[in-house]
This record gives C-alpha cells, sequence and structure tokens, in this order.
C-alpha cells in the first residue's frame, strides 16, 4: 500500500492537471467506495455530490444505517472536493455532527463543498441527507500539499 509521499502516479497526475474526470475514476475505483457502490452525480471544482445506496448489508445493530458506511460516503466526497483545487488535501481534522439515524432502506447522498481556504489550509463542509432530512453534518480541514513534491 502507498504512503502518503507515495501516492498512485494517476492520481497525483490527476490532481496536479485538476482533471475531475481521472480524479473521479479514482475515486470510484477505491476498494471501499466501490464495496458500498457509492456513485458520483458531480463534480466540479472544490465541490462533490456522491449516492450511497440502499442496501441490506448497511443497517447496524439497531437498526439506522452503520455510522461506518456514512463517514466512509462523506469521507468521499469530502476527498473529492478537497483534491479537485490542483493540491493533495490531507486530512487534519474532522468535527462530525450526528442529526438523525438514516434509514438503511434509502439512498443516501452526501454533498460536500470547500468553504474557504487560508493559504495552503481548506475549510470543507459536507451535508448528508435522506431525501429532506438531514443526517450528517462534517466539517474537516485539510492541508493543500503540491502533489509533485
Amino acid at each position: 500500500m502507498p504512503s502518503r509521499l507515495e501516492l498512485p502516479e494517476p492520481v497525483l497526475e490527476a490532481i496536479a492537471a485538476e482533471d475531475l474526470e481521472g480524479l473521479r475514476t479514482a475515486l470510484e475505483g477505491s476498494p471501499l467506495a466501490g464495496e458500498l457502490g457509492i456513485a458520483y452525480e458531480a463534480l466540479e471544482p472544490g465541490r462533490a455530490r456522491a449516492r450511497l445506496p440502499a442496501g441490506e448489508l448497511l443497517p447496524n445493530f439497531l437498526g439506522f444505517v452503520h455510522t461506518g458506511a456514512l463517514f466512509a460516503l462523506a469521507e468521499q466526497v469530502m476527498a473529492a472536493a478537497a483534491n479537485t483545487l490542483g493540491f493533495v488535501g490531507l486530512p487534519l481534522n474532522c468535527e462530525v455532527h450526528f442529526v438523525k439515524g438514516a434509514d438503511p432502506s434509502e439512498d443516501t447522498v452526501a454533498s460536500a463543498h470547500v468553504v474557504d481556504t487560508q493559504g495552503r489550509i481548506a475549510r470543507i463542509v459536507v451535508e448528508v441527507t435522506q431525501g429532506n432530512d438531514d443526517v450528517l453534518r462534517v466539517t474537516e480541514m485539510v492541508f493543500l500539499r503540491s502533489p509533485h513534491p
């Protein structure tokens, strides 16, 4: 497995070139995203939207969508939004606020956008919803590193 400094060259090239389709391919090709069926609906500079389809493997022991699956969806769109800026977004801090339990029989959607950047630090907000209901809100700070150190 590559370390933080040895990222796959096609991914680095897509980030450096701000090649959104190349980045989408890399993100959707990650093993966990593939297993969960996470698919991107929108990807543009500083913004991303993806869907987690309903499924029988999603419930936790209480019958809600497992929080690990919800965070995996949120992390996917955070990574997408952060890495559309021509830099590799490395997480520094993440705050997660659970609003409501998610129903595993409904699709879940996450939308991320870069709220601001200050130098090499960006703040990203993710809203996870089911229909009109808020499920999860995540705020992450990322360090923006050059794709070619």
